[in-house]
């Protein structure tokens, strides 16, 4: 009984958990769109990676048709650039082909680089001719290659900032609901009703997104997102969460200038922020693990 009942808290803690996730996830693709964070960070990308004084080679690389056709309607840069678009539209930058004439040759290339500024772009591109051994081709791949190292790096930055933007409105998101994990956690504890609530539509989820699952294909990772503002939604819908503020001075739901609770109450709403820094698909995954281990615990039916 005892060990049933800390996992039907931790279930129910998952289950908050993974709602809150899906919201400030939704939360930061909103904000990515609205300021176009990913057009933004492979421009500046590619304006370090192209280190040229005046920046006219990275600004005539974005403005080539085969980058700028890219273009979604609507915005001013793309969010994404293929290694190889990106490798022609740069040579066709350093070295335009001539109308008609014969086509790109190394020794053109050579000298389109040559004729750039004494820049760390330069020594670059001349050490990529170099080494391709006066292989055009060759040294349209080292190129490409290049990019690729380079936009592997730009993941990384990204990635970051998606995490400080889930962050920030993560903890404003809990100090708004007051979704204080200790709060949640003796709420859960000391209400039954509650506790059924939670877990039952988290076991029928998590066997509906197996269902899914299993069959033929699998579930898509928009499907997949579908099920996790599914399990949000449901569980809302179950039974009032234990979120929210109360007027009274004292208490879990107290506000923030109850003293003593005031400390406990900033350490547990920063806890659920830390937590929603996971990920939506994490939670999701822990919760069905979980559930898992309390239903292969669970005593079998008496037989009739």
């Amino acid at each position: 009984m005892f060990g049933s009942q800390v996992l039907e808290v931790m279930i129910g803690l998952l289950l908050i958990y993974l709602a809150l996730s899906v919201v400030c996830s939704g939360i930061k693709e909103v904000l990515a769109s609205l300021f176009a964070l990913r057009s933004k960070t492979l421009e500046l990308a590619i304006r370090k990676m192209l280190q040229d004084i005046n920046g006219d080679v990275a600004q005539k690389v974005l403005q080539h048709p085969l980058i700028a056709g890219t273009v979604s309607p609507g915005k001013k840069l793309p969010s994404y650039i293929s290694s190889r678009n990106f490798a022609l539209a740069l040579l066709d930058t350093i070295d335009p082909v001539k109308d008609g004439t014969q086509p790109r040759t190394i020794q053109d290339l050579r000298a389109g680089i040559a004729s750039l500024p004494a820049t760390n772009l330069r020594k670059t591109l001349l050490g990529f001719i170099d080494t391709a051994q006066g292989d055009l081709d060759s040294a349209q791949n080292k190129i490409e290659h290049w990019f690729d190292d380079t936009m592997a790096r730009v993941s990384g930055w990204y990635k970051r900032l998606a995490q400080k933007l889930i962050f920030v409105a993560g903890l404003l998101l809990c100090l708004a609901l007051n979704a204080d994990t200790f709060q949640i956690s003796r709420e859960l504890w000391s209400d039954e009703a509650l506790r059924n609530a939670v877990v039952a539509q988290a076991s029928k989820r998590v066997q509906e997104s197996k269902a899914v699952e299993a069959a033929p294909g699998g579930a898509t990772q928009e499907l997949r997102l579908a099920q996790l503002q599914a399990v949000s939604d449901e569980v809302r819908a179950a039974h009032p969460l234990p979120l929210g503020w109360s007027r009274e001075k004292k208490g879990v739901r107290g506000t923030l200038l109850s003293w003593p609770e005031s400390p406990l109450k900033l350490l547990g709403i920063l806890a659920s922020s830390l937590a929603i820094l996971l990920g939506a698909p994490f939670w999701f995954d822990l919760l069905n693990n979980v559930i898992n281990l309390r239903m292969s615990g669970e005593p079998p039916a008496p037989s009739r």
